[in-house]
């Protein structure tokens, strides 16, 4: 008798994961990742603001 393998036996598409939930994921990351980018680069413009403020 030979051992289940996983990853012969199955497929993405048995977990429930099509191309577009990848597809998503990958834009809702890179989404992410430049709202962040905006909240920081709004931060450090008010610190920055703040301390030309207090010199």
């Amino acid at each position: 008798m030979e051992g289940f393998d996983p990853a012969i036996n199955y497929g993405p598409n048995d977990a429930g994961i099509s191309a577009i939930t990848i597809i998503l994921g990958i834009v809702g990351f890179i989404a992410i990742s430049w709202l962040f980018g905006k909240i920081y680069e709004q931060a450090a413009n008010l610190f920055e603001t703040n301390k030309k403020d207090e010199s």
